[in-house]
């Protein structure tokens, strides 16, 4: 019976986690996902696939036909093979957005987006518990997509306020 239940197990945790560390798959799930009923047709394309510190978490940067930028989470599973669990799209203020994720080493803030003409310097993220901040450097990034470990000890990691800086620290508004 417990040979049975491994067995089990083991099938279900292999369907789970069957996507596999290449280009191809991931941008194939990606759209599997985003195209799930009921959703209009979506066509992302993966434009960075990074892995979260030393966590079992990646993140993918996409971009939309209609120029909105998202995210989606990969875990690693033991197999060495990824499962997508969230995904979110959407842009905000100069095309970038963030999300505070979960990972099995605690929280992260991740970042990302655009930077058209590379007209911002820096992006501080504070968080409206005043709990912490977060200074994102992406001076030479046409497209970034970063993270930052959250402290421990923080009690409301979301949401934060981002506001952005030319390379003269002025507040661009």
């Amino acid at each position: 019976m417990f040979a049975i239940a491994i067995l089990g197990f083991s099938i279900y945790y292999m369907n789970e986690y069957h996507i596999e560390d290449n280009d191809a798959s991931i941008q194939s799930n990606l759209e599997t996902w985003l195209n799930r009923p009921p959703s209009e047709e979506l066509n992302p394309e993966v434009l960075q696939v990074k892995q979260i510190e030393d966590t079992t978490s990646h993140i993918i940067l996409f971009q939309l036909d209609n120029g909105d930028y998202g995210y989606a989470r990969l875990l690693k599973g033991l197999n060495g093979k990824f499962k997508i669990d969230v995904a979110g799209y959407g842009s905000g203020i100069y095309n970038s957005s963030y999300q505070v994720i979960e990972t099995n080493k605690g929280e992260y803030l991740v970042l990302y987006g655009e930077n058209p003409d590379l007209k911002i310097d820096h992006i501080l993220a504070t968080a409206l518990s005043n709990e912490y901040d977060v200074t994102f450097d992406i001076s030479n990034e046409q497209t970034f997509l970063q993270s930052a470990k959250i402290p421990s000890d923080v009690e409301r990691a979301f949401p934060v306020d981002l506001s952005f800086y030319d390379d003269a620290d002025n507040l661009i508004e």
